[in-house]
Formats: structure tokens, C-alpha cells, sequence
């Protein structure tokens, strides 16, 4: 964990040099704010996120959570007038599970329950592809996700290579930005890791076959304020169906505001399970996150 906070810390300080070089002087919080609310746009950001999860469900005895630090650099690249190329890795950090247990879910969105528990690497989630982004109206957006088996959990790891399409729609005024993020992936590939490990083993005998779908509504009030919801639905295709969906509903704030020369968005949610799996599910999560806006040099949104 210190190693990766480390790293992480060195990567804003470079960019924060760079941020205050090129000091955002012609866009107000306000356009920022709108902006920075398109994952289509043009503007560069590096977004750090910690959720704790409640996990509940049949399976599971007493209480149970989960920790999960994400950190997703944005760094989209205009292709002509018209179009934008997008890669936006999210890479996972997990404090949950270890041992005997079960568990499920994807990388951002994990599902684990056991008697020992530990701090590790997750799982890497990359989409990439390129889309039309447009401050007012309609943006889309269209690629290839993977998953990358990089987690140094064996319980809360995939252990498989997965690949999918990926999709983005939203519409925009001046008021609201309404959209979704859909990604699905199927497993085609182990990890190569022993199957003498009986986790591990399960793991690489797993069909996956999974989507996830990111929806948004969000609503720009005065002074660069947002309410905002952004969770994320579920589908495990291949489980039975009182344990296929994940259906939660969602509320937060978000407010964009300056560090010294450098804008940063500050973001809270929550999210509540109204459908769920019955063996084990996330019930509730809290969120916190922070995006620390950098000068695309290259963008003209």
C-alpha cells in the first residue's frame, strides 16, 4: 500500500507542476465543473476513489467490508475536429477477504466474504475507443474493456484474462448531463497461476460472463455545485437468477474548487442495493473522491 501511495503521490506532484504552468485562467469552476461531468471530454484529470462496502447475504455471518482505492488517469487525445481517442485505466486497490470464503463481482466493484483479510493489488480494468464529445447535446463513445488478472488476492482476483465491448451515450443542456457507461466482458484466458490452490482452481473453472452498467444523472447548480448520482448495475449472466443482478440507487454532491493554481472536483455519494444477490451482495457503499484537473494541451472543449 505505501509503495502504490508513493507512486501515485509522485505522478500528481509532476502534474501539478505541469497544472500550475498552464493555470486554468479562461474557464470558470462553473465550465470546469460541466466539463469534467462528460467522461467523453477533452479535459485531463487524475481521479483517485475509496469506497466502503457493507456485504450482506444469506452466506455471510455478522458484518462484513470492504476497501477498495481506485486511481483512473484520464488522458484523452482529440483525433481531427470531430472525434476523441479515450484509454481510462482504472487501477484497483482491495482491503477485504484473504482466505476461505466466497467471492464474486468485478475489479471497481468487488464481492468478497472469509475469515482472514488483507491489503492487495486488484485487478486492472482498461477501456479504450473513441467517441464525439460535445458540451451541449448528444456525446457517445464506442471501444474494446479488459480486465488484467494483476490481483495479489487469490479470493478477490479474477484470475482470468477478459475482454468486451464498451459503449457511452449522454445528453447535456445547461442544467443536467443524463448518460451511461456500459462495459461487458467474458473470460478467455487463466492467469497461469497453479491450480494446486483450490481458490484458484474454482477461479480459472469460472465461465465469466459479466456486465456492468454505469449510469448518471447529474444536476449543475450555482457556484460549481452538483448533485449527482453514478452507481453501477450488475449482471453475472451465468448465476442463477436470484443471484444475476445488482440493482442499486444513488445520491451524492460534488463541488469544483482550486488548490492553489490547480482545480480539483471533491465528490461524496452513496449507493443502496434495492435488488441483490441472495448469497452475497453489496448492500451499501459509501464514496469519496477527488479529481485533480490538469490542461489537455491538446483539447479545444
Amino acid at each position: 500500500m505505501k509503495r502504490l501511495t508513493l507512486i501515485m503521490f509522485s505522478i500528481l506532484m509532476v502534474f501539478h507542476v505541469n497544472a500550475m504552468a498552464e493555470e486554468q485562467k479562461t474557464k470558470s469552476m462553473e465550465e470546469l465543473s460541466k466539463e469534467i461531468a462528460n467522461p467523453l471530454a477533452q479535459i485531463w484529470n487524475l481521479s483517485f476513489q475509496y469506497n466502503y462496502t457493507d456485504i450482506d447475504g444469506d452466506l455471510v455471518d455478522g458484518s462484513e467490508h470492504l476497501q477498495t482505492g481506485l486511481f483512473q488517469p484520464v488522458l484523452p487525445v482529440p483525433m481531427g475536429d470531430k472525434y476523441t481517442a479515450f484509454a481510462r485505466p482504472v487501477i484497483t486497490y482491495i482491503e477485504g477477504p484473504s482466505e476461505v470464503g466466497i467471492t464474486g463481482g468485478t475489479p471497481a466493484n468487488p464481492v468478497g466474504h472469509g475469515r482472514e483479510r488483507s491489503g492487495e493489488l486488484g485487478d486492472i480494468i482498461l477501456p479504450i475507443g473513441a467517441g464525439v464529445a460535445n458540451a451541449l447535446g448528444w456525446s457517445w463513445g464506442a471501444g474494446a474493456t479488459f480486465i488484467f488478472p494483476t490481483s495479489n488476492n487469490d479470493l478477490l482476483g479474477s484470475h482470468q484474462y477478459q475482454a468486451g465491448p464498451t459503449m457511452l451515450a449522454l445528453w447535456a443542456n445547461e442544467d443536467w448531463m443524463i448518460g451511461g457507461h456500459l462495459q461487458h466482458w467474458w473470460g478467455f484466458a487463466d492467469d497461469g497461476e497453479s491450480d494446486s490452490n483450490p481458490i484458484i482452481k474454482a477461479a480459472h473453472d469460472k465461465d465469466l460472463n459479466h456486465t456492468n452498467l454505469q449510469y448518471f444523472i447529474i444536476r449543475h447548480l450555482p457556484n460549481a455545485w452538483q448533485l449527482r448520482a453514478s452507481p453501477n448495475i450488475t449482471v453475472d449472466w451465468e448465476a442463477d437468477s436470484d443471484n444475476k443482478l445488482t440493482l442499486p440507487i444513488a445520491i451524492g454532491i460534488g463541488k469544483m474548487f482550486k488548490i492553489g493554481p490547480m482545480p480539483v472536483m471533491l465528490m461524496a455519494g452513496y449507493q443502496y442495493s434495492v435488488i441483490a444477490p441472495d448469497r452475497i451482495r453489496n448492500e451499501s457503499t459509501i464514496m469519496l473522491q477527488a479529481n485533480f484537473i490538469i490542461k489537455n494541451p491538446f483539447g479545444n472543449m
